[in-house]
């Protein structure tokens, strides 16, 4: 998307205070400002060298965050959307049969909803540590309802537990990591929330595909699926723990 010859954005300037009008949002910060800024508050992650699946992603929360700045949602509002999409997945998973699908699509909803909060936070150069622990807390309430969803359909109550612990650990040392002087980008692991997604996403999708041909196949399914969360899981948290340890110890 190119620029209309609208003033430079820059993190150190305030924003002008305007008329009360509705302007579309891109027309203050097209798509390449927008890009500075997230590496401005993301820790100079730089959106031109993600890859294209994360690019893609991005420029949809971009336009989403444009669009919801329009209407006057803020990055908070936002944030809780987001949450009320999670709560949702296991009320509607219980029903069994086809309705893991819709309780999968709400999981995704849920999803583009954080994006586009962190998108509305760039855009409007919120303070990004304020609104990024709200939804820090946001993701991991998110993460119960989903697992609470897999305990619904059937799913080993050990792993369900399992998987719950493995997640806070993970991200508890992540973030004594990126404390002690890690780069967020120096964190990732096999470990990292995407596994969560795609873990709940399949188990859903797979319970719908299998509970109408017979009953007692979602819970097999979800045990095998949070099973193998619990493996990749784990190994990424000592995956984690090792580069931890290997850059503080150099410190």
């Amino acid at each position: 998307m190119t620029g209309d010859g609208a003033t430079e954005w820059t993190a150190e300037e305030p924003a002008a205070p305007v008329e009360a009008v509705d302007v579309d949002p891109r027309a203050i910060m097209d798509w390449a400002r927008f890009v500075r800024a997230w590496a401005y508050a993301h820790d100079g992650f730089d959106l031109r060298h993600a890859s294209q699946f994360a690019r893609w992603w991005a420029r949809v929360a971009y336009r989403c965050g444009s669009w919801l700045i329009r209407v006057g949602a803020g990055p908070t509002a936002v944030t809780v959307a987001g949450l009320l999409a999670a709560v949702f997945v296991p009320l509607i998973a219980v029903g069994g049969g086809r309705w893991p699908l819709l309780a999968a699509f709400l999981l995704l909803i849920g999803l583009l909803a954080e994006a586009s909060s962190r998108a509305v936070s760039v855009l409007l150069a919120r303070t990004p540590h304020l609104d990024g622990f709200y939804r820090a807390l946001a993701e991991r309430a998110a993460e119960l309802c989903w697992l609470l969803a897999a305990a619904l359909l059937g799913a080993s109550t050990v792993l369900v537990v399992g998987c719950g612990i493995l997640a806070a650990v993970h991200e508890y040392v992540r973030s004594r990591a990126i404390i002690g002087g890690l780069r967020a980008a120096g964190t990732g692991t096999i470990g990292d929330r995407p596994l969560r997604i795609v873990s709940a996403l399949a188990l859903l999708a797979l319970a719908a595909l299998f509970g109408p041909v017979a009953a007692d196949l979602p819970a097999g399914i979800s045990t095998l699926v949070l099973a193998l969360w619990a493996l990749l899981g784990l190994f990424g948290l000592f995956q984690l723990i090792a580069v931890t340890r290997k850059a503080l110890a150099s410190r």
